[in-house]
């Protein structure tokens, strides 16, 4: 019996939402802590992707919003800004809801680039959701600092039981060098470089989100330390770490190496096309050739993200299928991905 959209998109649903849990809780959020992870944390993707898909668990969202009220700091906006304009992941008046709450401490006012007014016309929505996009009802008067944005909630009450991120895990590496190099473009460039044997400045660049003339000339300026060594290959310049050199940064016992560095941003984004496809209205009961119509134009916008994600090479689903060979390809490689999402 083929597998419903309904059930599909509510299985891809709740494992996002327990990957988002497990790396929330892993950076200190109060909630259930995972095992060790070897993938390290991109908190401004998981940011992003929390903006969107914390409105289908509220108990995620408000212990998020705590965490970022006592750990906001840490949080590099500039790159979260451009990840932003990059991808189109973020819910933009949740993000600007929250940016605008962080923003009224003194110690966190640059969070206000976010908070973006709303455009006076729009009308208020229910913040929060159930699977099948159902309104979840308030109950008392709506918080001031979400109705500011056009969204309705119960006043937040903060339970104020975060915890800084743990330098003892090994997911939490960029919070590591943050600490010690600042909330910057360098973390981020000694963080991919620990991960990779090496890598060009536009590589490296692509992936940690910001411009690529700015990571060469970060590259130059650190290499002059000593630390980071280099190479030309034709018109590029190869750029890497000395192994054992940086392994007194390893304050971990498993796993006992640097993590894993995931490109987090397209895998969020690529999966949440799918998502959001199998979460219209009466899927299931349109004819066949109507839903592979429409789950290849998913495919389409997809595709970048997931082949960007490394994920699309093993895809079963591809434009050249048709009717139930492409429904019964996307189920398998929804079924995939949510080992993935672990």
């Amino acid at each position: 019996m083929t597998t419903s959209f309904q059930v599909s998109r509510d299985r891809l649903l709740g494992r996002f939402l327990d990957c988002l849990w497990h790396q929330w809780s892993t950076l200190g959020v109060a909630g259930q802590r995972g095992g060790a992870d070897d993938r390290m944390i991109d908190p401004e993707a998981l940011l992003l992707a929390t903006s969107r898909f914390g409105r289908y668990d509220s108990r995620l969202l408000d212990e998020v919003i705590d965490w970022l009220m006592a750990n906001g700091k840490r949080i590099n906006l500039q790159r979260l800004r451009r990840l932003r304009e990059e991808w189109p992941l973020a819910d933009q008046r949740v993000l600007a809801a929250i940016g605008g709450l962080l923003a009224k401490q003194a110690t966190m006012r640059k969070w206000k680039t976010l908070s973006t007014p709303l455009p006076a016309e729009a009308d208020p929505e229910p913040l929060f959701v159930n699977a099948g996009g159902r309104s979840q009802l308030i109950i008392d008067e709506p918080d001031p600092d979400f109705l500011r944005y056009g969204l309705l909630r119960d006043p937040l009450e903060r339970r104020k039981m975060s915890r800084p991120p743990d330098s003892g895990r090994a997911a939490n590496l960029l919070f590591c060098l943050r600490a010690l190099f600042g909330v910057n473009a360098r973390a981020e460039i000694i963080a991919w470089l620990l991960t990779h044997e090496f890598g060009h400045p536009a590589a490296i660049a692509r992936d940690t989100g910001y411009f690529s003339k700015s990571v060469q000339h970060t590259l130059n300026e650190m290499e002059d330390s000593g630390h980071i060594r280099s190479r030309r290959d034709g018109r590029e310049k190869i750029f890497w770490l000395t192994p054992g050199d940086w392994d007194f940064l390893i304050t971990w016992s498993q796993p006992p190496r640097f993590p894993t560095w995931v490109d987090w941003m397209p895998v969020f984004s690529g999966i949440s096309t799918f998502v959001t496809v199998l979460s219209e209205p009466g899927l299931d009961d349109l004819p066949e050739k109507v839903q592979s119509i429409q789950l290849r134009e998913a495919l389409d916008t997809a595709m970048p993200a997931l082949s960007r994600a490394d994920l699309a090479k093993n895809m079963t689903a591809s434009r050249t299928l048709r009717g139930a060979e492409l429904i019964s390809a996307i189920h398998h490689d929804l079924e995939n991905w949510q080992s993935l999402l672990r």
